[in-house]
């Protein structure tokens, strides 16, 4: 467990991010008592581990939440929150593991997809191998031991994961399809609805509500997703955070900062910090 993240009416909120010295591995610990994630959706999965207080979020359009003892699994690309669900608020911790993570600790294994319904799950051994890979990775354990641990986690998720073909989700509506082309072609420059709309050819009010209902997103806050996303590279390739605002499109470096925090939990300077670390081979 990382030191000084406990709950309760008087505690801040306090998080720390790092990489282990495994590709496509990261690592969050946290204590939430106010933060507030924003909508979003993460390029990995996310499996957290709730250790004290509740986690409550939106996920896929249904409300969850997460107790102390409770794993919640969500697969990439998939739209969230997160809210503290109790008053003193809560403690987790995440790993946030690509499909290039998961084929190398499961060979010939398809990378798990989970069910919406089935978000927050109640598994003993699940809690016990995630708890066991936390420490390893937080303290000085060996690269073997922490991946064994780690392939330990990923088997068992194996058994949560939906089962038959993974069919992407099929509703694909046209005019979506040209807006996230639009936006994505565009990502760090201002877009209007207007011009959405028009390059989408439906009116604004149409495209808002078949946007938001097949993304899970208005198209501002898509917009926002992808700034996030190129402030990551930029930042991981050693952009100073200044720098890394002007280039992906904010304001400036506070709204970099303010908007980067609510999807990642997070500041720039943590996240730049430990690509740092983790690209001199650090634990």
């Amino acid at each position: 467990m990382t030191p000084g993240l406990e709950v309760g009416p008087k505690a801040a909120d306090a998080s720390a991010i790092w990489r282990p010295g495994f590709s496509g591995i990261e690592v969050l610990h946290a204590r939430f008592r106010r933060h507030r994630y924003s909508r979003h959706a993460h390029d990995a999965t996310t499996v957290a581990v709730v250790d004290a207080g509740a986690a409550e979020f939106e996920c896929a359009g249904r409300h969850h939440v997460a107790p102390r003892g409770s794993v919640f699994l969500i697969s990439p690309g998939v739209v969230h929150t997160g809210v503290p669900g109790d008053p003193d608020g809560y403690r987790y911790r995440v790993l946030y593991l690509t499909d290039e993570a998961f084929t190398r600790l499961r060979p010939g294994q398809a990378p798990p997809r989970f069910a919406a319904a089935d978000t927050v799950v109640r598994d003993p051994e699940l809690y016990l191998r995630l708890d066991a890979a936390h420490r390893l990775l937080a303290g000085p354990a060996a690269p073997a031991a922490q991946r064994a641990a780690l392939a330990a986690v990923a088997a068992r998720l194996g058994g949560h994961a939906v089962r038959g073909p993974q069919v992407e989700d099929a509703r694909g509506h046209r005019a979506v399809a040209a807006a996230r082309a639009y936006l994505e072609a565009r990502a760090t420059t201002k877009v209007t609805l207007a011009d959405l709309a028009r390059a989408s050819e439906v009116s604004p009010y149409h495209l808002v509500r078949v946007f938001s209902a097949e993304l899970g997103v208005p198209p501002h806050a898509y917009q926002l997703g992808l700034r996030v996303r190129i402030a990551r590279g930029l930042l991981e390739a050693g952009a100073t955070a200044a720098r890394a605002a002007s280039e992906a499109g904010f304001c400036d470096q506070a709204h970099l900062s303010r908007v980067f925090k609510s999807y990642t939990g997070v500041t720039p300077g943590q996240f730049a910090r430990a690509t740092r670390r983790a690209n001199r081979g650090a634990p």
